[in-house]
Parts: structure tokens; C-alpha cells; sequence
């Protein structure tokens, strides 16, 4: 393998462990955040279906939930749950989903910075798999690169 394809492993590798040391900060940044009850006001699964180049087809699921709140008498509304990870396995959406039922009675963690910025769980979703995939492709492509040096 050529030193420019074990590059582009570790280049791949990198970003994913910027999107999830970022999606991490951000996390931990909104527990320190202010809390205002908020209303669920609708829930949806976005559903995406892609095709690569060979013809397969794979499904990828979205949930969606919108929620307002009020912050000094100022009306908002936001649709982040958390940050990390926004696409699931259609079970995995369902149970984000059944958690917010329309008009549930919600905490809302808001940005004091930035008040239209807000999300319902401060927990990181799906951080796990963008350090795992992280480190497989740095851990790849720095392999494939010694290689083609010793060879």
C-alpha cells in the first residue's frame, strides 16, 4: 500500500477523533449549562436510504424531536437532543423517540452564550464509535505505512 492511501487512513482517522473529542466537550460543556423546563412539540424518524457505487443500499434513521422553551419571556425552540452521534438502527430510534412524547414536560439545558443553542440529554451519543473507528484507522494506516517503508 502506498505511503499517500496509509495517509489517507490516518487523515480519516484523525477527524474521527476530532468529532469525538469535540461532541465530548460540547457534552460536558452543557451540563454545566442553566435548565429551564421546556414542551415537547413534535417527534418524527428521518429516514435516509444511499446506494454506493457497487449497487448496495443501506438505511440510516434520524430522530427528530422538536421542543420549545422560554428563557425571559423569550420564546425558543430547538431539535438537538444531544451531541455526538445523530443517526441510529431503526430500534435504537425508537427508543430515543419513545422517550419524548408530544406535549411531555421536558428539562431543557440551554447555552447561556448562546441561548437558541440548547439539548435535552448531556450525555454524548454514539461517542464510542468514532474513537473505536478512530484509532482502527490511524492504527491502519500507520501499519500499512511502516510497511511500505520496511518493503
Amino acid at each position: 500500500m502506498s505511503p499517500i492511501v496509509s495517509g489517507v487512513f490516518v487523515i480519516f482517522g484523525i477527524v474521527f477523533l476530532i468529532v469525538w473529542i469535540t461532541s465530548k466537550k460540547k457534552a460536558e460543556a452543557s451540563q454545566k449549562w442553566p435548565t429551564v423546563p421546556g414542551l415537547i412539540l413534535s417527534t418524527r424518524i428521518d429516514i435516509h436510504n444511499s446506494t454506493d457505487n457497487d449497487g448496495g443500499t443501506s438505511t440510516s434513521y434520524k430522530p427528530v424531536v422538536s421542543y420549545s422553551y422560554s428563557i425571559m419571556g423569550q420564546e425558543y425552540t430547538a431539535n438537538r437532543i444531544a451531541f455526538g452521534a445523530n443517526t441510529f438502527s431503526r430500534k435504537k430510534c425508537d427508543s430515543i423517540i419513545a422517550r419524548y412524547p408530544v406535549n411531555q414536560q421536558v428539562i431543557v439545558h440551554y447555552n447561556p452564550e448562546e441561548l437558541e443553542d440548547a439539548v435535552l440529554e448531556t450525555q454524548a451519543q454514539g461517542g464510542l464509535l468514532s474513537l473505536v473507528l478512530g484509532c482502527i484507522l490511524i492504527g491502519v494506516g500507520l501499519f500499512f505505512l511502516v510497511i511500505s517503508f520496511i518493503l
